[in-house]
Formats: structure tokens, sequence, C-alpha cells
């Protein structure tokens, strides 16, 4: 049976402390509308191996698979075009259509026993790699670790760029072209999504929160509770779903620019280096069944010094169990 099978590959530990690395790099721009964004994937992987190398962590360079790189839309000889109508999603059509292979590439290495890691590339990549996490759990739970909400549809974003959505459509809102890529998962539910480090909310996220069927947690929230209680809370509640895997989705805009400028949606007040690294080494440490990765949002064409290139991978290397004992 397929349940069964699906318990079979979804084993019970957390996939980032062991086991195969899968990383799938999508170089997608058309969800930010920002050129530079196509970069961040193969920067990202040859950073994080070089600096496995250069550190001296071959058992944890061991766990990474070569690199599957997915092709992803471009916009083609003309410049990417911020111009939009309101109520209309920017290369909407394009980015929907580009999204099949990337979830069946995320599906084929959880099931394969790996943690997929999707190297973006933007954030609009994780319509993809939730609809590949769902398809192969029973029940997926999400953490969404980011300055903005996500949780957009092209009639309440201010900019319709896709990149703001991806949460709304796993979700079940949205223009069908994106929901129907979760037709055949079973269903995200609100109740099972948890967010931190937001601090750049459009009006109808905020709305959507108001509902309280998403757990969430401002950097406000954060300064007044504290980070590890927060987190604390956050993998609790995780826990609490039932969920049989858990996707996290981190977007670096969560980190304050002054750490990493190198990004396209700067929001000032984000994650310090030592607050980003306490929470990935409690996400790494905690039972959570975490199956697959998302790392997104660097731009290196804005930040030419490589900086925002070395921070990224360092976190992310930190994530996968790079340590300092």
């Amino acid at each position: 049976m397929e349940s069964d099978r699906i318990r079979e590959a979804v084993a019970t530990t957390n996939r980032l402390k062991a086991g195969p690395i899968q990383p799938v790099c999508f170089p997608l721009a058309l969800g930010a509308v920002r050129a530079g964004v196509e970069l961040g994937a193969a920067a990202l992987d040859d950073a994080l191996r070089a600096r496995l190398i250069r550190r001296g962590f071959p058992d944890l360079l061991n766990r990474l698979r070569p690199a599957i790189t997915i092709p992803a839309p471009q916009a083609g000889d003309e410049p990417l075009d911020g111009r939009r109508r309101p109520g209309e999603a920017m290369y909407l059509d394009e980015i929907a259509a580009s999204m099949p292979p990337l979830a069946s590439a995320v599906a084929d290495a959880i099931r394969d026993g790996a943690l997929a890691l999707a190297l973006g590339g933007d954030h609009a990549l994780s319509l993809g790699t939730l609809a590949g996490a769902a398809a192969t759990a029973e029940r997926l739970a999400v953490l969404w670790i980011d300055a903005h909400g996500d949780i957009n549809t092209p009639e309440t974003s201010p900019s319709g760029h896709v990149h703001g959505m991806p949460l709304a459509a796993a979700l079940g809102r949205g223009p069908s072209v994106l929901t129907d890529l979760f037709a055949e998962t079973p269903p995200i539910r609100p109740e099972d999504t948890v967010m931190l480090g937001l601090r750049d909310l459009d009006p109808g996220e905020r709305a959507w929160l108001a509902e309280g069927t998403i757990h969430y947690a401002t950097m406000a929230h954060i300064d007044d509770r504290g980070l590890d209680a927060t987190i604390a809370d956050a993998i609790d509640r995780l826990r609490a779903s039932g969920a049989d895997a858990v996707h996290v989705s981190f977007d670096l805009d969560v980190l304050d620019p002054l750490l990493l400028p190198g990004t396209g949606t700067r929001v000032y007040g984000g994650l310090t280096f030592r607050e980003a690294a306490r929470l990935l080494r409690m996400l790494r440490d905690s039972d959570l069944p975490i199956r697959s990765l998302d790392w997104v949002e660097l731009n290196p064409a804005l930040d030419p010094s490589g900086g925002s290139t070395a921070v990224a991978a360092e976190l992310l290397a930190i994530a996968l169990g790079e340590t300092t004992d």
C-alpha cells in the first residue's frame, strides 16, 4: 500500500542530523522579479562544499550528494519587468509550469531517505518543494522562517510578485494554477503551520493571521518573550500537530541586512548571526521529523564582496551539523 511505503520511506529521524543530503538547485528569479537571485543556488552549493573542506568536516561533506539542478523559467531576452495591473501576478503561468519537476525531485530525494535541500533562487520555489514534501507524507507540518508572510494572493499582493504567495497556495488560497499543484497531495493545514521572524506583513497577510489559524511569532514577539522560549514553543507546536514530516523553509531575509545585505527584500531588525545559529541548532537537535529544507533568496549580485554568500553557507553548515565542539 502507498501509505505503508510512505511510512517506511519517511523514517522517524530528523534528517538534519544524519543521513544523505540531496541538494536540489533551482535558479529561479521570476518570483522575485529581481535579477541576480538566480545565481544563489550554485553559489550556495559551491560555498558550502568549500567551507566543509576548508574547516575539516569530512563526515558532513560525505553526506552531501552531487547537486541536481532543475531548470527554472527565464524572462528571455527582455529584462525582468516589475510592472503589473491590480490583481495580476507576475510570471504566474511560467512559474507554475516549472514546479512539477522540482516537486518530483524533492519527493524522490525524500523517498530515497535523503534530506531534500532546495537551494534557491527566490522563495517561489517553495511551491514545488512543499508539493513534493506533501506528496511523501500523510500529514506535513511547515516551519516558515522569514521576514515576510508569503501568504499573499494576487488580489492582496501590493507587488504581484509570486515569491510572496507560495505558502498561501500551499494552504489552499490563491489562483488555481498554483493551488492545483497541491491537488494530489494531502492538504497542508494552517494549524500545522508555524511562522517565525516576521516583521514586514502586508494588510491582507495581517488579516489572515488575525483569523488565528496560523501560529506565528514576529521579531517583536521574539524580543518580548526571548529567542529560546519562542523556538521551543514552535518545536512543541510542530510536534503536537501529529505530522509525520516537517518542512522547514528558511528565507535569508529573516537575517538583519547589516549581516546579510545580499538579498532582495531587506528589512532591518532581523535575526543576528548568533540568533540564527541558535535557532538552527535547536531545530537540528530536536526530535522533529524534518525531511526537507529550503534555503532561499540569496542574491550574490547585491553583495559582490561575497560576504552574504559566506554567511548563508556558514549558517547552512550549522543547520546540517557543523559544530565548534
